[in-house]
């Protein structure tokens, strides 16, 4: 009888030790280009799934480069979906750390300048944020 009391003293103490940001994911609407209809996402978050998120959307950026620079074009594809990847990162409520540290391992000095020159101004915001961080 004396146990249960014990336990969830301690289990109180842990919760209570474990501080910081509480992550969470919400929900954003994506407006897509051209006639394709918003989008709502419903974010999660977990390290794991920002870790990815923040791999596909590097992953996206770096064709977005190669296909505006040297690849066949067009590269509005890989443009829109990178934004795409950014409202899923935005949604999974990741944080600019975890995207920095993707972009600065994904991508070359000359991939990240050239897409801070070649997005939009919330685009840039965040990537700016996100390597500053």
């Amino acid at each position: 009888m004396r146990a249960a009391p014990l336990l969830a003293s301690l289990i109180a103490l842990v919760c209570a030790g474990c501080g910081g940001a509480v992550h969470k994911g919400r929900t954003v609407t994506f407006a897509g280009a051209g006639s394709f209809p918003p989008s709502t996402i419903v974010g999660n978050y977990s390290a794991r799934g920002c870790m990815d998120d923040a791999k596909t959307l590097v992953d996206d950026a770096r064709s977005y480069y190669v296909h505006s620079t040297t690849g066949p074009g067009p590269a509005d594809l890989y443009y829109d979906d990178m934004r795409f990847d950014f409202a899923r990162f935005e949604a999974d409520g990741c944080t600019s750390k975890e995207l920095g540290s993707a972009m600065e391992r994904g991508l070359t000095p000359r991939q990240r300048a050239f897409l801070l020159h070649n997005v939009a101004s919330d685009l840039h915001r965040a990537f700016q944020a996100a390597l500053d961080s």
